[in-house]
């Protein structure tokens, strides 16, 4: 069994335990997995304007335990590519709830009720909205039972939040979406 886990578990649920966490997914024979977004969206600033310590310190404990640069491997890096199809269903899913992302009239519509601002689309990280969480119910949903997510997130769409991609569809197809605290029961995981 592999778990999804999502940046917000990191950030706000495991950040000081990560190694602790990890390790014992590994001696269970389960493993903790990432895609390259959720290592990107680890580092500081891709969500908040300042430095901030916690995010520093859980985006270097990923790295390094996935890529194993202190001696410890124990995350591993799953990619779109590696899981036959993938990529496609990645593809159906931003195109069913983020089409939006690329109307120009809908985002001058946008724009004109003040929901953004013209400079909020020209940032780098406008189209990438929730793209972590998309890549995580394609992933799960081409290896079948392979794989579970783990999040915290309510799974609202950007700016759409009457739509929810773990409500709306992983659920439809039965893709197991775990939140942190019923994870860490799962595994057998105590704080100390």
């Amino acid at each position: 069994m592999y778990y999804l886990v999502d940046t917000n578990v990191f950030l706000h649920s495991i950040c000081d335990t990560i190694f602790a966490v990890a390790d014992l997914c590994k001696k269970n024979e389960t493993e903790i997995t990432v895609t390259e977004t959720i290592l990107n969206e680890l580092e500081p600033r891709y969500y908040l304007k300042i430095e901030d310590g916690t995010a520093k310190n859980a985006y270097n404990s990923v790295y390094n335990l996935t890529y194993g640069t202190m001696g410890m491997k124990v995350i591993r890096m799953v990619k779109l590519d590696d899981i036959p199809g993938a990529k496609e269903e990645l593809k159906k899913i931003r195109r069913r709830f983020y089409s939006w992302m690329s109307d120009i009239n809908y985002l001058n519509l946008l724009i004109s009720q003040g929901v953004i601002t013209a400079d909020d689309i020209k940032k780098k990280s406008f189209r990438k909205k929730d793209l972590g969480e998309c890549e995580l119910i394609a992933i799960a949903k081409t290896a079948e039972d392979e794989y579970q997510i783990v999040t915290n997130d309510k799974g609202r769409v950007f700016l759409h939040p009457e739509q929810n991609l773990f409500d709306d569809y992983a659920s439809d197809i039965g893709l197991t979406v775990l939140s942190s605290e019923e994870w860490l029961n799962k595994i057998g995981y105590e704080a100390k």
